[in-house]
């Protein structure tokens, strides 16, 4: 049985939001698994979909009224549907297969929700579940606590648009675990099977 913790969350965001959204999550991208093979930062993008779609259903936090807002910038979501939300109130959805890194186009401040997934093909973690989510964090994240990650795009090709990370990830996230798994635990690069107990 996954584990929801009484970590800090914005106002009026319960755990029951986070482990229902959670279950949606896992359900609707099992159909998608194909993709993450094939273009895995989308697949992850998709899942921070699903994420704000989830809670955008059953929780106080609403989308952007105007969709451009919603799908382009920050925030993703905020509390009652605001249009210009205190950063105390503006949730961004966001889907990871790391276990400590955040990564945004933008450096605002506010509440971020990261879904740790793994993709298990042989449904061997959670049976019947492809895509299990293992982690979600929630953190609030100062604009001071992100760094510029610059592009190496330039005339003569090549490289990434530019990002922010987080500075110190394990740090800033230490306690910041909303959900949990049982059963995982990330080692040596990727998601294992541990003892419960361990």
């Amino acid at each position: 049985m996954a584990q929801v913790r009484p970590a800090s969350l914005p106002k009026s965001l319960l755990p029951i939001h986070v482990s229902k959204a959670v279950e949606y999550i896992e359900r609707e991208a099992t159909e998608l698994v194909d993709l993450y093979f094939e273009q895995a930062n989308v697949f992850s993008g998709i899942i921070g979909i699903f994420g704000a779609k989830a809670l955008a259903s059953f929780s106080p936090y609403k989308r952007h009224k105007h969709p451009d807002m919603a799908q382009q910038r920050f925030p993703d979501l905020s509390l009652n549907g605001k249009l210009n939300p205190p950063t105390s109130e503006a949730l961004e959805s966001k889907g990871s297969t790391r276990p400590w890194a955040i990564q945004s186009h933008y450096d605002h401040p506010g509440w971020y929700v990261v879904w740790r997934y793994t993709v298990d093909s042989t449904e061997t973690i959670k049976p019947g579940s492809p895509v299990v989510i293992w982690r979600v964090d929630v953190v609030y994240i100062e604009k001071s606590d992100w760094k510029y990650e610059g592009s190496k795009a330039g005339v003569a090709g090549g490289g990434r648009t530019h990002t922010f990370g987080l500075k110190r990830p394990a740090e800033k996230l230490a306690g910041a675990s909303a959900y949990i798994f049982p059963g995982v635990a990330f080692k040596r690069g990727k998601v294992v099977l541990v003892e419960p107990n361990q």
